[in-house]
């Protein structure tokens, strides 16, 4: 059973992760990770459990690809991976965020493990799809 936090108590922050049917047009729930957030918007990659898939579409910028398994961060269930880079990373507006979770079609997981965090660090600086600009704007 899901419990709804009273919205004051409950923290959309960077490095967060949380589950929902995301991104926009997905069938199935995902696990999302903030990695920005600023003036009311959120931008977030998924995570993936279709690794092949992924390795083929990052053909071109493999680096830009994170491996995790449960061992990495305990709210996996099996081997995954998040594709960081330009064009797997979603924006949304933390108040239709916010509206969705009230709707309880958000569950909040946590905090990202450290490991994690620098791994998706070192994939966004890593891709070929960012600029330096922007890859400095991930690495705060």
């Amino acid at each position: 059973m899901h419990i709804t936090l009273p919205d004051n108590l409950f923290s959309v922050e960077k490095w967060k992760a949380f589950k929902g049917r995301y991104p926009p047009g997905s069938d199935t729930d995902h696990r999302i990770i903030i990695v920005f957030k600023q003036d009311g918007v959120l931008k977030y990659f998924y995570v993936t459990s279709q690794v092949e898939k992924a390795r083929k579409m990052a053909k071109k910028d493999s680096k830009s690809l994170v491996y995790i398994n449960g061992n990495d961060w305990s709210a996996l269930t099996t081997e995954s991976c998040i594709q960081c880079g330009k064009g797997y990373l979603f924006e949304l507006s933390e108040a239709e965020f916010r509206k969705d979770y009230s709707k309880g079609k958000v569950k909040p997981l946590g905090k990202i493990p450290e490991k994690v965090i620098k791994s998706i660090i070192f994939a966004i600086c890593s891709s070929k799809t960012f600029d330096d600009k922007e890859k400095a704007i991930y690495m705060v």
